[in-house]
Formats: structure tokens, C-alpha cells, sequence
């Protein structure tokens, strides 16, 4: 008989608070930041799943708010500029500059091997049935509860 554990929901909080945390120590010891990251990621177009850029809020998971303040953040510090989008109604695309693509490639290497350091020890099938277990969860996350 299997001993009862923490909540999944709360397992997979705590595990991901822990590797946001340890990925945005390691982007800020090589100058960057994970809200950096996340921000050139999808304005550089380098993850197709972010779409357009009006949504990034909500496919980055963050505010409005704190998308305006990493924006201009980065913005201030040369890394993107705001051009406006005749098509689109919602505001102005982001553009990512030569600093911003140069701190781009140098952050990417960073998330690379942060990538591979938390890999050690799974196999390809360990990563094939994680990633489908997190689908689920997200799926299970996102239906209305069940009566």
C-alpha cells in the first residue's frame, strides 16, 4: 500500500518555483534575467508557441504590468525597441536589437546547460513520459471541474 504524498498541485508548484528560481540565479550571474529571457525569447520570434506578440502576457504566464516593466526595462537598456504594428490594433510590436540578440545568444548558452544539468539521470523515455505527464496536468489543470 502506497503511502499518501503531498498533493501533485503542490509537488509541482514547489518544483517549479525551485527550477524558475535556480534558471533566473543562473541568467543573472551571466547578466540577464529569466523576465529578460522570456521577454527576447518572444520577441525575437524563437518561440512560435508565444504567437503574436499583444498576447505575451498571457503565454508568458505574467501580468500585463510586469510585461511593461521588463519591457521597458529592456527598452531602456537598449535591448528592444517598440515599432508600431499597422496590423495590429493592440499596440506596438517589440524588435529586438544587435545588444538584445547579442545577450540573447550569450543567455541562450546559459539556459542550455541549465537545460542539460536538469536532465542528468533521465533517459529519453523519462522526458517523453514527463513532458506528457505536464500535458496532462495542464490539460487536467485547465477543464472545469468535474460534478
Amino acid at each position: 500500500m502506497r503511502t499518501p504524498t503531498e498533493p501533485i498541485g503542490l509537488q509541482v508548484i514547489n518544483t517549479a518555483q525551485l527550477v524558475s528560481s535556480a534558471l533566473d540565479g543562473a541568467l543573472t550571474s551571466a547578466g540577464g534575467s529569466l523576465g529578460m529571457w522570456r521577454v527576447l525569447v518572444a520577441a525575437s520570434g524563437k518561440d512560435h508557441r508565444h504567437g503574436a506578440q499583444p498576447m505575451l502576457p498571457e503565454t508568458l504566464g505574467i501580468s500585463a504590468a510586469m510585461l511593461s516593466d521588463e519591457v521597458r526595462r529592456l527598452e531602456v537598456t537598449g535591448l528592444v525597441v517598440r515599432k508600431p504594428d499597422a496590423h495590429v490594433s493592440h499596440g506596438p510590436s517589440l524588435e529586438v536589437t544587435e545588444a538584445g540578440r547579442a545577450l540573447f545568444h550569450s543567455l541562450l548558452r546559459v539556459v542550455i546547460a541549465f537545460d542539460t544539468r536538469l536532465r542528468t539521470g533521465l533517459g529519453a523515455d523519462d522526458i517523453d513520459v514527463f513532458s506528457s505527464t505536464l500535458t496532462r496536468l495542464r490539460s487536467n489543470a485547465a477543464s472545469r471541474e468535474r460534478s
